[in-house]
């Protein structure tokens, strides 16, 4: 299990790739993207980016949730060691 990680960051990075490329494609309207003009792709470039953005907040919404939610180890006086 010790390249599980390295594997799924690898999945989350083509894939993501992937659905920004189609989200460009299909906000920018275009059949061909040789013969788009500048406000079609300024357009596609801008709710992309925009996508993105809103994926980032929601990633850093579930990482901090999930630290919040995480048990953490008490630090009762019976857990000390004694003094001595």
């Amino acid at each position: 299990m010790r390249f599980a990680p390295s594997g799924l960051r690898s999945l989350g990075l083509i894939t993501g790739a992937s659905v920004m490329g189609a989200v460009f494609a299909l906000v920018s309207a275009t059949v061909d993207i040789t013969t788009a003009g500048r406000e079609s792709i300024a357009t596609g470039m801008r709710i992309t980016f925009a996508v993105a953005a809103a994926l980032i907040v929601v990633a850093l919404a579930i990482a901090v949730g999930s630290r919040a939610l995480a048990p953490r180890p008490s630090l009762s006086r019976s857990a000390m060691p004694p003094r001595g």
